[in-house]
Order: C-alpha cells, then structure tokens, then sequence
C-alpha cells in the first residue's frame, strides 16, 4: 500500500482541492442559504475510518484502486462524501498510479448512489472523466470519454 506523503498533497493543500473537485462534479450541492451554510459549517466526519482496506491492483491490462469500504462508510449521506474521499486521497494519492482526480471522486460518489453493497469499490483512474451524471448512467465504468465542446 502506498501512503500520501507531506508535500504537494499534505493536508493543507487537498482540502481546497477536495472543495472545489465536490463543488465543481456536483458530488454535492453548495447553497448560499443561511441555513445551508450553517448545516455546512457543522458538518464533521461521522465515520472512525471509511476505508477498511484498499490496495492497488492491476486487472484488465490496467491498474485500478480496489476499496474495501468500512460499514458506517456504505450508510453515510453526501455531506461525507469529501471527508471519504479524503481519507482516500491520504491512504493512496502517493502512488504513482493515482490520477484523474475528478474522474477518480466521479466514481466514488457513483458507487455511494448505486453500488453500496457491493463488496469491494474499484476505482480506475483510467476511466475517462464524463462528469457525474454519464458516470451514473455507464453504472460507474465510463469508457467513452466525453466529447469536447465546440469552441467558439
């Protein structure tokens, strides 16, 4: 297993980094309303740990983050979502497999919405990213990626 180490992916420096990969792929809707802003600030994780195991695999030619998520991690709501991911991010960042952030949070969130029961949650760099909604709609294994917009 490899383990994040301090440096460009310290603590300091994923925290912005989470909050803008969560509010940029719709992992979570921010609100500006007093009330939102408030349950926010007041949200803490609810989970001891949310990854039981994890280690990096090489299946199908490719490498991919097999996750073993912990009980209370597979009941949580999407106000935990960047708190597992960062656990995540901390755990395996440091290997030289890890990429494609957004893809990668993409596909964990993908999993939280259609597939908590599954035994193990693999998360495949190599997936393109296609954005929230066709990771849901190709059931979390998106192969096509996205086609660019049009530049005007």
């Amino acid at each position: 297993m490899h383990e994040a180490k301090d440096g460009p992916m310290s603590r300091h420096t994923l925290l912005p980094l989470l909050t803008a990969l969560l509010t940029s792929t719709g992992a979570f809707a921010v609100s500006n309303a007093p009330a939102a802003r408030e349950s926010a600030k007041d949200t803490q994780p609810v989970c001891a740990t949310y990854v039981d195991r994890g280690a990096w695999v090489y299946r199908d030619y490719e490498w991919t983050l097999s996750l073993t998520p912990s009980e209370c991690s597979r009941s949580i709501d999407s106000s935990q979502t960047a708190y597992m991911f960062f656990e995540i991010v901390k755990k395996f960042a440091g290997s030289p497999y890890w990429r494609n952030d957004r893809g990668m949070i993409n596909q964990l969130t993908c999993h939280m919405l259609i597939a908590k029961t599954k035994d193990q949650w693999n998360l495949e760099p190599w997936r393109p990213f296609v954005g929230q909604t066709e990771t849901v709609a190709q059931r979390c294994n998106a192969t096509t990626p996205a086609p660019d917009q049009p530049f005007h």
